[in-house]
């Protein structure tokens, strides 16, 4: 049998920062879509940077390769993330379904664009095509994918500093994640103590 296999740059939450997110879905009323009713499960929560394609069966070694390159190429400091508007996208139409989402407030994101910008930056030297790099960011982590449309909320923010990102194969369909690989973001400046 077949399978997908979507290649990607994640950033995923603390375990704490995933416990606040997973709180705020038992706010939430409304049905959800049969067979997809369960929310994420915490260990699959993420914010998706950059997607470097779909494959069919596996991923061609020399598209992994290239992806670790630029990886471990980056030279970034840890950033926090903020996240405080929970909304939906797409059930528009009755009796559909969509996402619930955690996003930030409008332009509330400098940092999060800073670094995926500067990744899509490396992704370029290390010869990836522009379409692999992505141009328009909508920066959110989904908390559900079939549930009812809610109207956009502001929450108790769900924040934590980014302290590493990892490259991802999501087996498509089957709620399945593998870590290829993984990076620490280093603080460059120096801590002064009090003298």
């Amino acid at each position: 049998m077949s399978q997908l296999h979507d290649l990607y740059y994640f950033l995923s939450p603390t375990p704490l920062a995933a416990e606040m997110a997973k709180g705020l879905l038992q706010r939430l009323r409304g049905p959800c879509g049969a067979g997809r009713g369960e929310p994420m499960s915490l260990d699959r929560l993420h914010i998706t940077l950059h997607s470097l394609g779909r494959f069919l069966n596996s991923i061609p070694r020399e598209v992994i390769d290239m992806a670790v390159a630029a990886g471990s190429a980056m030279d970034h400091e840890p950033f926090a993330v903020r996240l405080d508007v929970l909304q939906s996208r797409g059930g528009l139409e009755k009796g559909t379904f969509g996402t619930v989402e955690l996003a930030p407030k409008a332009g509330a994101a400098r940092e999060l664009r800073g670094f995926l910008q500067a990744l899509g930056n490396t992704m370029r030297r290390m010869g990836f095509a522009e379409t692999q790099i992505r141009s328009h960011f909508n920066p959110h982590m989904t908390l559900h994918y079939k549930h009812e449309r809610i109207d956009p909320m502001v929450v108790a923010p769900v924040a934590w500093t980014v302290t590493q990102f990892a490259l991802v194969d999501s087996l498509y369909g089957l709620s399945r994640h593998d870590v290829l690989a993984h990076w620490t973001l280093k603080a460059r400046q120096q801590v002064f103590l009090d003298w």
